[in-house]
This record gives structure tokens, sequence and C-alpha cells, in this order.
């Protein structure tokens, strides 16, 4: 496990998988969600779930980034032609610590739109980052033991 996280944390670090306004030490991961305000009863629920969508499409890089993800794929071929391709993928994994980076929501084309950007932190260099837990403390500890 410790050498699992200290992988983890040496990829990240040296990987550039941070966007261009990301805080230091911190690995981010932008989501994007959006409802038709006519599945919605009011404005503001329908603001708020696609936030919650784009929250969990952000969880959901964020997993790619951090665990990796699961591809299946499969063809089906006759006569020399392609009668189907499905692919799927899968991620399966434990967040914990997140932290919003960014969050927007705004109207537009009739619509409600989400951008929710979630961060984890591997140092505590960032102000994010001064009061939570980092993948970089969780390494320390595990030194110790």
């Amino acid at each position: 496990m410790k050498r699992k996280l200290l992988a983890l944390v040496a990829v990240l670090a040296c990987c550039g998988m941070a966007q261009a306004d990301t805080p230091p030490g911190v690995v981010t991961a932008l989501g994007f969600g959006t409802i038709d305000p006519a599945m919605a009863k009011t404005n503001a629920q329908a603001r708020m779930l696609a936030k919650r969508a784009a929250q969990l499409d952000a969880q959901r890089q964020l997993s790619e980034q951090v665990k990796g993800i699961e591809i299946r794929a499969g063809s089906t071929v006759e006569e020399y032609e392609v009668r189907s391709d499905i692919i799927a993928t899968r991620v399966k994994t434990w967040l914990q610590g997140t932290v919003v980076v960014d969050e927007k929501v705004y109207e537009s084309e009739g619509t409600w739109v989400a951008e929710v950007t979630l961060g984890i932190c591997l140092t505590n260099e960032a102000d994010v980052c001064k009061q939570r837990e980092s993948l970089e403390a969780i390494s320390n500890a595990a030194k110790q033991y």
C-alpha cells in the first residue's frame, strides 16, 4: 500500500496532469453537467442538478487519473465488415479529501450548464490545501510504521 501511494505521488507530481490555473501541489479534473429546465421543478433545482452532474463527472475523471480506467471492447465482423463495435469503460476507486477548486453554473441555449473543477492535494502548498490532509502527509505517516 505504501509503495502504491508513493508511486502515485511521484507519477502525479512529475507528469503534469494539472491544468494551467491549478494551484501548486493539486491534481485537478474538470467535470461538466447539464440539465433541461423542463426536467426540474424550479430553476434553483435545475442549477443544483447540473452542478451535481458536473461534480460526479469531475470525480470520475479524477478517479481515472488516480486509479486508471478499465476498458473492455468487442467487435463483430461479418464478410470483412464491422457489424457492431462496443466499448465499455469502468472506474472503481475510493476518493477521499477532494476539494472544489472552481465552479461555474450558467444558462446556455435554454439549459443549465455547470462546470466543476475538483482537486486532490498532493502537498499542503496551495491555500486550498493548508487545512487538509495531503497525499504527502499520508505517505510520510505511512513511513513511520
